[in-house]
């Protein structure tokens, strides 16, 4: 009896414990047979687990979007990091939907359920996987590939890009070539991507398999990208060649080194704003050093190093994000281009990480004489010489 009993003691604790990862509801229907039942909500506990000790085991990740799908799980890992010892031991995950969507996977979804007692529930997160059986092993992915099964793809150099409708074949052939010149730029290869086309941030978010996030609720206006080769769209535009300036010197330049004054400005410049404009265009650096310039006639007395230091607001009617630090910045990068070429730029873009601001004009003092004291006159002239 002992030996009997010793076994079943054990399950039924393993079984307690499992619970306590992912509550399975009352109201719940797992459209499969009970020992397949049994052996996926092990599989499923043991797999998150694994992410609220602060760990995502590869074994559980299904391998064609392993990567993907490791990336976006970050956020739930950081979410678990953060809590106190008193938050950890509430039992906020519950699996709150699944069915079939084909005879081997499904479709689940997770929510993640702060109840902390002073106030109504709040919902953190919806997570939304496919649960992939092959024998008697479960694997977990982000749901971009099922969500996307119907769409059409067509590519233009390095870069396939996935759509529902049409696409802008002239931005997507700038954007190819874009990626070839950048790269050639910063001495790297260009590299092949693949690219989602979305209408805003929250269709992103869909296809990473997040279908709410307590963080980036109502937040539209982002792409989001370069992730394991894989770019989606800032609002369905083509062109995403201000962030893969960014992925490109982070291939051959230290994170703690990069001033993120530089990058921007050379990713202004290079590329383009990053936000599109009312017209669902992208906004190039030609056109906001004319508006700058415009500004500038009609607001006489403003320093340029004031609207450079200040960040200050003033392309609101073309878009509210877009920054004139950043556009000041790309002026002075193109001129430091064309005078020093790849050597010019490593300098700027290496300044520094901290003290941006300061470390940033040092850079440009010991390349074009641009300080501080003589800011004004010096871009000025750059401004009034060449646009």
């Amino acid at each position: 009896m002992k030996n009997i009993l010793i076994p079943i003691f054990i399950f039924m604790l393993a079984s307690l414990q499992a619970q306590g990862v992912i509550v399975k509801p009352s109201f719940l229907q797992q459209p499969m047979d009970s020992i397949t039942k049994a052996n996926f909500n092990s599989q499923l506990d043991s797999f998150f687990s694994g992410i609220k000790q602060d760990k995502i085991n590869e074994d559980f990740l299904t391998p064609n979007r392993k990567e993907l799908t490791k990336s976006q799980l970050r956020e739930l890992v950081n979410y678990e990091v953060r809590k106190d010892s008193a938050a950890s031991k509430i039992m906020d995950k519950q699996l709150i939907n699944m069915y079939p969507i084909s005879v081997d996977a499904y479709f689940l979804s997770i929510a993640y359920i702060d109840e902390n007692g002073t106030s109504n529930p709040i919902l953190l997160y919806s997570l939304n996987l496919i649960a992939t059986k092959t024998d008697n092993k479960f694997t977990f992915s982000v749901p971009i590939d099922y969500l996307t099964r119907y769409w059409k793809m067509e590519t233009f150099g390095n870069i396939t890009y996935h759509f529902r409708g049409e696409i802008n074949k002239e931005r997507a052939e700038l954007f190819n070539n874009t990626n070839t010149i950048i790269a050639n730029k910063l001495e790297v290869t260009p590299e092949k991507f693949d690219f989602y086309m979305c209408d805003n941030f929250q269709e992103i978010s869909e296809l990473l398999g997040f279908g709410y996030s307590l963080q980036s609720n109502g937040k539209y206006r982002d792409g989001y990208g370069v992730d394991t080769q894989t770019i989606f769209s800032v609002m369905n535009n083509e062109d995403f060649s201000h962030d893969i300036f960014h992925y490109y010197s982070g291939q051959t330049n230290k994170r703690v080194n990069r001033n993120w004054i530089a990058e921007e400005g050379i990713a202004y410049a290079w590329g383009n704003a990053y936000y599109t404009d009312k017209e669902g265009k992208m906004i190039t650096h030609k056109r906001l050093v004319k508006k700058l310039k415009i500004y500038l006639s009609q607001n006489p007395d403003t320093k340029i190093f004031d609207l450079f230091s200040d960040n200050t607001k003033i392309f609101n009617e073309i878009a509210p994000e877009i920054s004139v630090r950043s556009t000041i910045s790309g002026i002075i990068v193109l001129e430091v281009e064309k005078k020093m070429s790849r050597e010019g730029i490593s300098t700027l873009i290496n300044a520094g990480s901290q003290e941006r601001l300061t470390s940033y004009l040092k850079a440009t003092d010991e390349l074009l004489g641009i300080n501080e004291t003589n800011f004004n006159l010096k871009v000025e002239k750059l401004i009034r010489d060449n646009y």
